[in-house]
């Protein structure tokens, strides 16, 4: 079995775990949730990843959160989007990257809701085995997706140059919107290594841009895009 073909098995036995049962916490004092879910769909795939993946690390959301990439590790988000799932909003997800060798080789992301699976390695990305390509429409025509802190401000101040900016409030959506055409790119403002790896990959493998920095993680159908988009989520920081 290949890693992707793995990847592909885990994430929908995964997501077969979750049932009408769904018990919603308080994960902080910041209004992020928590469900039962999210602990019981990670601890599924940490033991499957741990069974025949032995050598690998695991960085994850609930658990492992704490730990740093290596050289080969596997990066996990059980539910991106737990608010969305909480209130029976389709638009949320399973994702996974794998990493080997330093390089991220493969990665998944399952939208359960939409039954819509994408997924990327060394030959391209897919959806549903459907071979996907970004979008090439320029800013102002394009639809800009939004994702965590200073949401709003960033959207205020990108809506003066495109009305099209969106917020979805799951990362693996938006990612997933920018590989499919749907989105013509996407920012990420915190640095949770689960919620762009996976996502980015998809990208890169769909002929898109991709770029970090501290805060700041970017995927977009073009280097001109992907930095016009950086300049101005970045403004609100020096104004």
């Amino acid at each position: 079995m290949t890693i992707i073909e793995f990847l592909k098995d885990l994430v929908y036995r995964a997501s077969k775990l979750i049932t009408d049962e769904v018990v919603v916490k308080a994960k902080d004092d910041k209004g992020d949730l928590v469900t039962n879910f999210d602990y019981e769909i990670e601890n599924f795939m940490c033991r499957e990843i741990k069974k025949y993946y032995p050598n690998f690390d695991i960085i994850s959301e609930e658990f492992n959160s704490k730990k740093q990439l290596t050289q080969n590790c596997f990066v996990l988000d059980p539910i991106d989007g737990t608010v969305n799932f909480s209130h029976k909003f389709p638009l949320w997800g399973i994702q996974i990257a794998c990493i080997k060798n330093g390089a991220t080789c493969a990665s998944m992301i399952y939208l359960p809701r939409l039954d819509e699976m994408y997924w990327a390695d060394e030959t391209g990305c897919y959806m549903n085995d459907k071979k996907l390509q970004v979008n090439n429409y320029p800013y102002d025509k394009s639809l800009i997706s939004v994702e965590g802190r200073n949401r709003l401000q960033i959207m205020a101040s990108m809506s003066k140059f495109n009305r099209n900016v969106r917020g979805v409030y799951s990362s693996c959506v938006s990612f997933s919107y920018v590989a499919s055409g749907v989105f013509g790119g996407v920012v990420l403002t915190h640095d949770t290594v689960w919620d762009y790896i996976p996502g980015q990959y998809l990208v890169k493998q769909a002929g898109g841009f991709i770029y970090n920095e501290k805060s700041f993680h970017i995927a977009a159908n073009s280097k001109e895009l992907g930095m016009f988009i950086l300049e101005k989520a970045k403004a609100i920081n020096e104004n």
